[in-house]
């Protein structure tokens, strides 16, 4: 009977202590709060000092992870970017060409020669040797002696054929030699070229006016067609003892930008 009545006085008083503390909590009794701000108080130093002793591993963990994932972030924009300057560089490969070709294709029909395109492929340059090879041969129509012009005028005249590819000898080459005319005074002469990559002029008599900046055309009497751009007087040098002047000519195209050009036939 007595521990019976003991266990009722026990459950009692715990139910009562549990009435008690859910009446304070909802009602936030002073006593709760300033049991909490003894609490928080009482543990204050003991969390500074567990935060400084982690702080540092806290802040390792968390550069770690940023940097992680900026390097993540740096490799996908790398990547971006690569992605995007391919494209661009296809996109303005693609313009030139097209702009080059759209060029060539106004000296087709302004000059109403019957041509073949062609792209550079090769390129020789030694003492006294200036050449390119291009990548259409006798398949293609293309035979020795057919002169070989871009957007600026004559580069060259075909100098060996295969059947997919061509060589073509530059006119600044020292086997070179094309019937050409003063345009504004219509005097022929032949240009040639040299063992050191100079073009000349040559057998324009002494007593003739050149002046510097004449332009240079092919002549209607050679093996190519006319009126052909080729370059401008440089230089005009006058000798006693030479019946001829001494002529140099900077030609219109540049020889190391070749790419695409037209091949004239005959």
């Amino acid at each position: 009977m007595n521990r019976r009545f003991r266990i009722y006085i026990t459950l009692a008083l715990i139910i009562i202590l549990c009435l008690v503390i859910i009446t304070v909590s909802f009602r936030q009794s002073e006593l709760l709060v300033t049991i909490r701000a003894r609490t928080l108080d009482f543990f204050k130093p003991i969390q500074e000092e567990f935060s400084s002793f982690f702080k540092p591993f806290h802040n390792f963990i968390n550069s770690t992870r940023d940097y992680i994932n900026l390097r993540g972030k740096y490799l996908d924009v790398k990547a971006e970017n690569s992605e995007l300057r391919k494209e661009y560089s296809d996109y303005a490969n693609l313009r030139i060409e097209n702009d080059a070709l759209r060029k060539l294709l106004g000296i087709k029909l302004r000059e109403g020669h019957d041509t073949i395109s062609a792209q550079v492929v090769g390129f020789y340059k030694d003492r006294g040797q200036s050449e390119i090879i291009l990548n259409a041969g006798s398949g293609e129509g293309v035979r020795q002696g057919m002169g070989v012009i871009n957007e600026y005028g004559l580069i060259g005249v075909v100098a060996l054929t295969g059947d997919d590819s061509c060589n073509v000898r530059l006119i600044d080459d020292s086997k070179s030699s094309i019937g050409a005319r003063i345009l504004s005074s219509r005097q022929l002469g032949v240009i040639k070229g040299s063992q050191e990559g100079k073009i000349t002029l040559d057998y324009i008599s002494s007593e003739e006016d050149v002046f510097k900046g004449d332009i240079i055309i092919t002549s209607e009497y050679g093996n190519l067609p006319g009126e052909i751009l080729i370059g401008r007087v440089s230089r005009v040098v006058d000798s006693s003892d030479n019946p001829y002047k001494i002529i140099e000519i900077e030609p219109f195209a540049d020889f190391k930008r070749l790419e695409n050009v037209l091949i004239l036939k005959k």
